[in-house]
C-alpha cells in the first residue's frame, strides 16, 4: 500500500524499504491516527491550489453502501426476472464483503480476476466460488490475462473492467446468475468452456450473454428503475450525512479559494442529494456553497470534447434551448455538461491550480490528470478496512517480508557447494531445493491468510502479497493524493506542503551506499 513515511519506518520495514527521511507530510492532527490522514503519491503544496473542484456520488454525498447496493442489485434481479431468467435469482441475498473494485471479468471463460498491471491473475473466482491455485492454473497456464487485446472498437475484446463504487453490485449479480448456470439441471457446460448449452432448446448462454444481459438490467434500473425515485424520497436510507461538510467548503472559501461541483448526475437528482446533505444541516441553501456548478458533465468526456454547454432552469430541472454564450460563470446559476478547456476560459483556472475530489478512477482521476493536468485526490472509502487490517496484522506482514528476504537470501547464496564429492554436491542441493519449497509453502499461506482477513473472496483490493492489483497501480500512477474520505483535507493547512515517500528501484533499494 503506499503511503507516507512513516516516522517509525514500519512500512519501509515490512516491504523492504529503507529511508531515513522524517515524516515531514503529516499535520499533527493527521499523525494521531492513520484514518485522519492523506496519503501522497506525488508531492504537492495546497499553497499553489486556488480551485477546488468535487464530484457529489460517493465523494459528498457519501452512500450508505450495503443498503444502497443491496438495493441495486434487488433492482436488477428484477430486471433479469422480466428479461426471461428464474424467479429465484430475486431471492439471492447480497454479500456486501464479496466484490472488490479494480475487478476484470473475463467474457470468454466467465472469471472474475484480481490482475496485476502487466495481467498476472492474483486472485480468481467463478461465481461466488473461489478458485485455487490449480484451477487458475488449468484456466490460465501461464497465470496471464492479455489485457491489450482489443476489438473494432478499442475496447478489449473479452475483458470488461469494473472500477467504481457503482459497479460492486453488478460483480456480484453477474457471479449471482453463473452460481445459478453452474448448478441448474437444464444447463450443463458448453464444449467450448464459453458457456452453457441447454439441449431441449438448443440455446447457449456465453458468459458474454450473461454480462450483455446483466448490463442491459442495470442501464434500465438506472434510467427508468425505481433506484433514483426511491433515493429521492428517502435519502436518509441511501446517504449518510456528513456534518463536517458545510465547515470544509465554507473553510475553502473563507481562505479564497474557488469552489465548484462538477457532477455526472442530472440537476433533479443533485438538487435533492444536495439540499438532503447541506440544506438541512444548516438552513443555507447548497448552491451558496459552491461559486461554480456543472450537472450532466458526462466526465470522462467533459475533460476531452465534452458536450454542449446549457444553463439550467431550476426551476424546472431542463436545460435551456440552446448553447449558453457568455465569458463567466455566474455563482448561484447552474450549468450543464461544456468541457475542461471552456470551463478553464471562463472561469480562469488552469490545470495545476486545481485539486478535483472524486471516487471514480478514470472518470475522475485518470482523465483530469492525463488530459488536462489537474491535481487529483481520489476517495477511497475502502481504506478504512485497510488500514484496519494493516495495523492490527504487523505479525502477519512481517513474517510474510521475513519469508521473502529468507527466500531471496537462500536462493541468491544458499551455502557452499561441495567441488570434489560429487554425493555430497548433490545432497546439498536437494536440501536446498527442499528448504526452498518449505519457505514458499508458508510464504503462500501466509498470503492466502492476509488474503482472507481482508475479504474470503478477493483479498486486499490493492494487493496480494508484494503485487499491488491493477487497482492500485493506478491510484499510484494517477492520484497524487488519497484518502478515506474528503474530511481529512481539513486537518491541514491551504498552504501544506505534501511530500511523497520515496520510491527506490531494486538497484537503490537494495544495495548499500559507501558513507
Amino acid at each position: 500500500m503506499n503511503g507516507s513515511t512513516s516516522s517509525d519506518g514500519h512500512v519501509s520495514k515490512v516491504w523492504g524499504l529503507t529511508s531515513d527521511i522524517p515524516d515531514v507530510e503529516a499535520h499533527s492532527v493527521a499523525r494521531k491516527c492513520p484514518i485522519d490522514r492523506l496519503f501522497v503519491n506525488r508531492s504537492l503544496s495546497l499553497d499553489t491550489i486556488s480551485y477546488y473542484g468535487f464530484d457529489m456520488d460517493y465523494t459528498l454525498a457519501e452512500y450508505n453502501t450495503p443498503y444502497m447496493e443491496a438495493e441495486t442489485a434487488k433492482y436488477a434481479f428484477e430486471r433479469l426476472v422480466e428479461l426471461g431468467y428464474p424467479e429465484e435469482l430475486t431471492k439471492t441475498k447480497y454479500l456486501p464483503e464479496f466484490a472488490v473494485r479494480g475487478l476484470i471479468f473475463d467474457k470468454k471463460l466467465g472469471n472474475f480476476l484480481k490482475l496485476d498491471l502487466h495481467g498476472l491473475v492474483l486472485t480468481a473466482c467463478r461465481g461466488t466460488r473461489k478458485l485455487s491455485r490449480k484451477d487458475i492454473r488449468e484456466e490460465y497456464p501461464t497465470k496471464f490475462c492479455k489485457l491489450q487485446e482489443k476489438n473494432g472498437n478499442g475496447g478489449s475484446r473479452f475483458l470488461q473492467l469494473f472500477d467504481t463504487l457503482f459497479d460492486t453490485p453488478k460483480i456480484f449479480v453477474v457471479s449471482t446468475v453463473i452460481d445459478w448456470l453452474e448448478k441448474s439441471q437444464q444447463y450443463v457446460k458448453s464444449p467450448n468452456g464459453e458457456g452453457y448449452f441447454d439441449h431441449d432448446t438448443s440455446s447457449e448462454i456465453t458468459y458474454g450473454t450473461v454480462w450483455n444481459d446483466v448490463k442491459a438490467a442495470f442501464d434500465l434500473v438506472h434510467s427508468k428503475g425505481p433506484l433514483h425515485a426511491n433515493i429521492m424520497g428517502h435519502p436518509e436510507l441511501f446517504i449518510s450525512r456528513n456534518p463536517h461538510l458545510p465547515q470544509l467548503l465554507e473553510y475553502l472559501k473563507e481562505h479564497g479559494k474557488k469552489v465548484f461541483l462538477l457532477t455526472n448526475s442530472p440537476y433533479n437528482f443533485t438538487n435533492v442529494v444536495m439540499k438532503y446533505i447541506l440544506d438541512d444541516l444548516t438552513g443555507k441553501q447548497w448552491t451558496d456553497y459552491f461559486h461554480f456548478i456543472i450537472v450532466r458533465a458526462c466526465k470522462p468526456k467533459f475533460f476531452a470534447e465534452g458536450t454542449p454547454f446549457r444553463l439550467i432552469n431550476k426551476s424546472t430541472g431542463a436545460a435551456n434551448l440552446g448553447l449558453h454564450r457568455s465569458d463567466t460563470m455566474a455563482q448561484g446559476e447552474v450549468y450543464s455538461g461544456g468541457n475542461c478547456d471552456l470551463f478553464c476560459q471562463m472561469t480562469g483556472a488552469e490545470g495545476p491550480d486545481i485539486l478535483y475530489f472524486g471516487d471514480h478512477i478514470y472518470g475522475d482521476v485518470v482523465r483530469s490528470k492525463k488530459t488536462n493536468g489537474w491535481k487529483t485526490f481520489l476517495v477511497v472509502p475502502e481504506l478504512k478496512h485497510e488500514l484496519d487490517v494493516w495495523c492490527r496484522e504487523t505479525a502477519l506482514f512481517e513474517r510474510h517480508h521475513q519469508l521473502e528476504r529468507q527466500l531471496g537470501e537462500y536462493q541468491a547464496d544458499p551455502g557452499d557447494h561441495p567441488t570434489e564429492n560429487q554425493p555430497t554436491k548433490n545432497h546439498h542441493e536437494e536440501e536446498a531445493s527442499r528448504v526452498i519449497r518449505e519457505l514458499d509453502r508458508e510464504r503462500k499461506a501466509v498470503v492466502d491468510q492476509i488474503d482472507s482477513i481482508y475479504s474470503p473472496y478477493f483479498g486486499s483490493t490493492f494487493r496480494k502479497g508484494g503485487r499491488l492489483s491493477l487497482f492500485a497501480n493506478q491510484m499510484d500512477r494517477y492520484a497524487d493524493v488519497y484518502s478515506y474520505t474528503i474530511n481529512n483535507i481539513i486537518n491541514y493547512s491551504l498552504t501544506h506542503q505534501f511530500w511523497s515517500p520515496p520510491k527506490l528501484l531494486p538497484h537503490e533499494a537494495t544495495v548499500a551506499q559507501d558513507d
